[in-house]
């Protein structure tokens, strides 16, 4: 995966690279072609998952299946979803902001077909959680800020 700048525009580009035909492909939201993605996270079945700007100024994650479709992941009320990370199961994780500025609280999620979007958040960091990866355990890591502003890094393990 790779995500470049469109020169003189200060959009993002996402891209697959296939390593047995050593090509990239672009990766597209359908209806709008030309809006600046970021490609995150890739799982072996080649499902992606990442994010992009909408017309409306927010920012949406997706997931874009190996076959080609996309599914938009949008918290309602957030002004910015972000995916980071997918595993081979198709559980998507990131994060999302609620507010602005000084009151702007950002929380990590999970979020698996059927299941829907759950908010992750480290006890020590309620409100300042970001999940970056998941394995096929279903294992979390991500990091967060506590109270006296340090950022600390954190393993979730699933609940069995």
């Amino acid at each position: 995966m790779h995500t470049a700048a469109r020169p003189g525009q200060g959009n993002n580009r996402g891209y697959e690279f296939n390593i047995l035909t050593g090509r990239f492909s672009r990766v597209l939201k359908p209806g709008a072609p030309g809006v600046s993605l970021t490609t995150a996270a890739i799982n072996n079945h080649g499902d992606v998952a990442g994010f992009y700007a909408t017309s409306g100024g927010k920012t949406d994650a997706f997931l874009k299946y190996a076959d080609g479709r996309f599914l938009t992941l949008a918290v309602h009320g957030a002004s910015m979803t972000q995916a980071f990370g997918i595993n081979d199961s198709g559980e998507v994780v990131g994060t999302y902001t609620v507010g602005t500025g000084n009151n702007a609280v950002m929380h990590g999620f999970t979020w698996r077909a059927g299941h829907g979007l759950t908010t992750v958040d480290d006890p020590h960091g309620v409100g300042a959680t970001t999940i970056n990866g998941v394995n096929d355990r279903g294992d979390l890591v991500g990091f967060y800020t506590d109270a006296q502003g340090n950022t600390e890094g954190m393993l979730a393990l699933p609940r069995h």
